[in-house]
């Protein structure tokens, strides 16, 4: 089977890395910055390293691949759909393994559904040094079966997210939300901490809040008490962005978290689940829906 990747960046070079310690070799791949005088140095050593051999056409690689990996940046990966379109054939896999937005991937779905091609919206939820092929995707999309079928003997780690394009997508990017998040936001507690040298007393006091419980009932407890004590609890946050501002350290986290408590006010959830809560943290989330 022919394996071909257009863009050969941090994700392609960790997967065909990957694939080259287990033996598969003879794949192909087309990069725009190949021949760059500076970046083409790194694409054509990584390259070499991986046991890839580098084409000067993107469309070569397209008409050669059986499974066509499309691993470049978010903004290109539309522009690369339209240059190997014409050939793209019936049963070929095209996966694009860009952080591109739902939207994006329904976009280059409906470009190609033409040409009878499998699609795979394929959404890497996991690190690449690390895991490198292995690295854990969700894919979406009517050739995501197909892509699993294909490439889990190959040793990776494919999990099915249904047959629409953008749901791989939409799962990678409202997981970063928490992910990214959380992360932000333990960097201003802790700088917080730091400052008032109370450090190893919040990761005690936090972890005891959080520890051995698991997620689904953190999502009711903290969304359900959020509703209901939204407007005690967007006060307190004034008192810590006060806190945050008198020792010069970043709120932003903290104001965020202000607005969006804020935001629930006027939904007067404590007022409507008087002697009573919402069963669980989706109707909260109902209760908040936008209009469309």
């Amino acid at each position: 089977m022919n394996i071909g990747f257009i863009g050969y960046g941090e994700a392609a070079y960790n997967i065909t890395l990957g694939f080259s310690q287990n033996g598969i070799t003879g794949i192909r791949a087309n990069d725009a910055m190949m021949d760059h005088p500076v970046m083409g140095k790194q694409v054509h050593a990584r390259a070499a390293e991986a046991g890839v051999e580098l084409v000067s056409d993107a469309k070569e690689v397209a008409r050669w691949a059986d499974v066509l990996f499309a691993a470049v940046p978010s903004s290109f990966t539309l522009d690369v759909c339209s240059t190997v379109k014409s050939e793209l054939r019936p049963g070929q896999i095209y996966a694009d393994v860009s952080a591109s937005t739902p939207a994006t991937k329904i976009a280059i779905w409906e470009q190609i559904k033409d040409t009878g091609v499998y699609f795979a919206d394929a959404a890497m939820l996991g690190s690449l040094p690390q895991d490198k092929h292995r690295v854990p995707i969700t894919a979406s999309g009517n050739g995501a079966e197909k892509f699993k079928e294909v490439m889990e003997p190959y040793g990776m780690r494919i999990t099915l997210a249904g047959d629409k394009a953008g749901a791989a997508s939409a799962i990678k990017l409202v997981r970063s939300i928490f992910m990214k998040g959380i992360a932000s936001l333990m960097i201003e507690t802790m700088q917080a901490a730091d400052a008032y040298d109370v450090t190893d007393e919040i990761v005690a006091s936090i972890g005891k809040s959080m520890d051995g419980i698991p997620f689904s009932q953190h999502l009711d407890r903290l969304i359900i008490g959020s509703a209901l004590h939204a407007k005690r609890r967007a006060a307190e946050m004034k008192g810590s962005i006060a806190m945050l501002e008198e020792e010069k350290l970043s709120s932003e986290m903290t104001t965020a978290t202000k607005h969006r408590l804020e935001d629930l006010i006027p939904y007067n959830f404590a007022e409507k689940y008087v002697g009573s809560k919402p069963k669980n943290f989706s109707e909260v989330i109902e209760a908040i829906r936008p209009e469309k």
